[in-house]
């Protein structure tokens, strides 16, 4: 049974991901170095495909040889970008994981309370993708150091459980086969084809709906505050004015005027 997973040098076949933790494994084992490929290119440079509508990110791999971080989606790869990991000592390790946890302004609980920016956690005991100077070699206590911008952008497009692998070499997905995995069937595909697209809509519709929602709720924040500040300063005003008139003396009334009888005639 045969599977197909991307490779820039062959035709790209859509593979379910619950095939992706398998074919992850495969490229890690089966592409050590693809004879010094990277070398020839500017690692130090951030790039993005541009051929292509890009789709959700669902992989990254670190290459600690070449330092570098390539973020794939279900067609190819999508962005590329130089890293800094683990010094000597303080090797970041090598294997699969997946994002376990994410903090827009991490600050860091081991290490003098360094600030992480854009941090996304992918083991419990410490080592996290995140936002950091590039010294241009290895010079992290573990962790993986992206550009700041790159950081700050891969965060945004992310969600927990992407797959991320940290390979000693350069690592690129290729095809692979294996007689127990899955080929998924073209008809089923076909057919499943309408109601993916109706759900991506129904998602759209939602979260146009959900922005909206938003919009008029700050609104209505908004002028909730500005009628409870007006209502602030018109009870300073009363109180002013009560207490204005609590210590103004009152005027006393005149007495009532008296207005003498007419006498009647005497008899």
């Amino acid at each position: 049974m045969t599977s197909w997973f991307v490779n820039p040098k062959h035709k790209q076949i859509w593979l379910p991901p619950a095939h992706l933790a398998i074919a992850s494994l495969a490229a890690v084992i089966a592409a050590g170095d693809p004879a010094g490929a990277a070398s020839g290119r500017n690692e130090r440079s951030v790039e993005s495909v541009k051929s292509r509508n890009v789709g959700e990110p669902i992989m990254a791999i670190v290459s600690i040889r070449s330092q570098r971080v390539t973020v794939y989606d279900a067609d190819g790869w999508i962005l590329r970008a130089p890293v800094s990991s683990g010094t000597t000592g303080r090797e970041t390790p090598a294997g699969i994981f997946s994002v376990v946890d994410k903090d827009k302004d991490h600050h860091s609980n081991l290490y003098d309370d360094a600030w992480m920016p854009n941090m996304q956690r992918i083991t419990w005991s410490g080592i996290a993708l995140h936002g950091g100077p590039l010294p241009g070699y290895a010079a992290s206590h573990g962790c993986v150091r992206m550009p700041y911008d790159f950081a700050e952008k891969l965060f945004d497009k992310t969600r927990i459980g992407m797959r991320v692998i940290i390979a000693p070499n350069d690592a690129d997905p290729v095809e692979f086969t294996h007689p127990a995995l899955f080929v998924p069937s073209p008809e089923v595909v076909a057919a499943a084809a309408p109601r993916v697209e109706t759900l991506a809509r129904e998602a759209a519709e939602a979260a146009k709906t959900a922005e909206e929602a938003k919009s008029a709720a700050a609104v209505a924040k908004r002028e909730t505050a500005s009628l409870a500040a007006s209502l602030g300063e018109l009870e300073g005003l009363k109180s002013r004015a009560d207490t204005e008139l609590a210590y103004t003396p009152r005027r006393c009334s005149p007495p009532p005027r008296r207005t003498r009888g007419r006498r009647g005639p005497r008899t």
